[in-house]
């Protein structure tokens, strides 16, 4: 069956006429919330970057939802997680200069900084067994997730369903990403994830007033989208950019009967009132490798600056790094109590960090030096310049 997807026209961020618009919108969806309940607001933060760079969610999209969720009596909670280490410094850099802040500040929302998280096994999935999460997931009775529509140079369109990959916290992204070899690998990552949240996913927003281009450069496409199925808006978005939907995301949930071949039913507008023929885009389908010099490098300068550490004291004992690394470094042996804890034998680890993903309970670390930390900052900022 397909989802009912709105889009309203905006020619800007200003506050009002976003909140006319996007309460417009909700109303063609029934909302079953329970009386106050707590809802996680998911924005697009990828980047300590500033809204106007239309990298992010604008502020002014996040604000107007807070307002709705909490003129009904709901309590808010927004919250991300930078690529970078998770830590309470990079939160609050994170919130400051994507304009959260001035969120919370004009609102009754609370900022998430919480730093715990919490692993999820999920037998079902098709590429992800199980997964590692901001434990505020945990503490909602539902999610609003609020994407940013955007081109993206290593996996091409970005909208409403990617926009969930930021639940996973920190660095903990960039090693996922590492472990896909296609961009139909990371599709099915995020197709598992949103089968793992579908129950509370109660609304998808996508932030399409002002866009990114290929090439970084931005682009008016002056709407916002709003659905209960993100694969719907972002097949909508797609249409709208001239860019053929099974070549994304929407196309491998397709495959996987995750929705309909024809994915949506647009309301309160009509595409022709806002598709382009000359919208930038990255020449990318599912087929793409997202493997790049960057990546393979990535995985060279691990040997010498990474590493595994498990805790003893804190491993439970279940053998899952065990079965699931590849180089058979990782052994389980008896402490002086009869317990069983993982050891890991540094000179067979081959850095791929499958362990650190699948382990249930997150006792695995990756330690890192501060070598590591200069080099990886040189190659993000080229990712960012190429």
């Amino acid at each position: 069956m397909s989802s009912i997807v709105s889009i309203k026209h905006l020619d800007d961020y200003n506050n009002s006429e976003m909140e006319k618009a996007v309460f417009s919108a909700f109303e063609n969806f029934s909302l079953k919330l329970k009386p106050r309940s707590t809802v996680l607001i998911k924005p697009a933060l990828p980047e300590n970057a500033n809204p106007d760079l239309a990298r992010t969610t604008h502020p002014s999209v996040v604000q107007t939802i807070v307002n709705y969720f909490s003129s009904l009596g709901h309590k808010c909670i927004v919250a991300d997680s930078p690529y970078k280490k998770y830590s309470q410094t990079s939160l609050e850099e994170l919130y400051l200069n994507t304009g959260m802040l001035g969120v919370a500040n004009n609102t009754t929302c609370e900022l998430n900084n919480d730093l715990s998280t919490t692993t999820i096994e999920f037998q079902k999935g098709v590429k992800a067994k199980s997964f590692t999460l901001l434990d505020v997931v945990n503490r909602v009775d539902a999610i609003i997730n609020v994407g940013k529509l955007k081109m993206d140079n290593k996996i091409g369109y970005v909208g409403a369903t990617q926009n969930l990959f930021g639940l996973v916290p920190g660095e903990l992204k960039t090693q996922i990403l590492n472990q896909m070899e296609e961009i139909e690998d990371f599709n099915h990552y995020l197709i598992d994830l949103y089968e793992l949240l579908k129950d509370k996913l109660t609304l998808n927003v996508l932030d399409a007033v002002v866009t990114l281009e290929a090439e970084k450069t931005q682009r008016m496409l002056s709407f916002v989208g709003v659905s209960d199925c993100p694969f719907a808006l972002d097949a909508c978005a797609c249409e709208i950019l001239g860019l053929n939907m099974r070549d994304t995301i929407v196309g491998t949930a397709i495959k996987r009967g995750v929705v309909d071949e024809t994915p949506y039913k647009l309301k309160d507008a009509k595409i022709e009132d806002f598709s382009l023929e000359d919208y930038n885009l990255y020449e990318f389908n599912n087929k793409t490798k997202i493997t790049k010099s960057t990546r393979k490098f990535n995985r060279f300068l691990n040997h010498g600056t990474k590493k595994v550490v498990i805790d003893a004291s804190k491993c439970k004992g279940c053998g899952v790094c065990s079965k699931i690394c590849p180089s058979k470094a990782i052994m389980m042996k008896l402490d002086k109590n009869g317990e069983l804890y993982a050891c890991v034998d540094q000179s067979k680890c081959i850095h791929c960090f499958k362990c650190y993903t699948a382990c249930p309970y997150s006792v695995v670390e990756v330690k890192e030096s501060h070598k590591y930390k200069k080099i990886q900052k040189e190659i993000h900022k080229y990712d960012d310049e190429n």
